[in-house]
């Protein structure tokens, strides 16, 4: 019986403060946040690669706009002599467009430094030592620390991806214009 009301002493006095309810929530919450941050990481990468797919399928059928390249004869006047030069024109508009594009996605898939709470950090801090409500406290203040920091980094690569897929579309435009122009060149030639 002794041992038990000791045990309760001991858990009174290690016992959350009814006070510090509301950090033990906050606490929570910061850390479903925290893994939330890289599973959106996570998902964000699964978009830049779904692109980089999509430009290899791109890739394919800009290949077979070049061919047309080796087709051009020598323009015998007005109609011909313009279609070949917007063609040619748009050959190098569309590998220009391609190139940047690839390289800009490329870049995106970077390794990001992600701040991590790892042991070390909460080796360093201490938190044993300190009280419940106290080592709560701190724990609060590292993942929110962590947590901001992240978010920063994360929103500035999904403002990147976003701006990257708005450049898509004026290179699959590309594409099919220089289509378009080998079409005319095959028709008049």
């Amino acid at each position: 019986m002794e041992q038990i009301l000791e045990a309760k002493e001991e858990n009174e006095r290690t016992a959350v403060p009814i006070d510090a309810s509301g950090n033990r929530l906050e606490l929570d919450s910061l850390m479903v946040e925290y893994r939330n941050l890289f599973d959106r990481s996570n998902k964000l990468d699964n978009k830049v690669y779904i692109t980089i797919t999509f430009c290899g399928f791109l890739f394919v059928f800009i290949t077979g706009l070049f061919s047309g390249i080796s087709k051009i004869t020598s323009p015998d006047g007005g109609l011909k002599l313009v279609v070949t030069v917007f063609y040619i024109m748009t050959c190098i508009a569309v590998m220009i467009s391609y190139a940047y594009l690839l390289v800009y996605f490329m870049r995106l898939l970077q390794p990001e430094q992600i701040v991590r709470m790892d042991p070390e950090i909460m080796e360093r801090e201490n938190l044993g030592e300190l009280s419940d409500s106290e080592a709560c406290e701190r724990l609060i203040a590292l993942y929110r620390g962590i947590i901001n920091e992240d978010l920063i980094k994360l929103k500035r690569r999904c403002d990147e991806f976003t701006r990257g897929l708005r450049f898509v579309v004026p290179t699959v435009i590309l594409a099919f214009l220089n289509y378009t122009f080998q079409l005319i060149l095959q028709t008049i030639g």
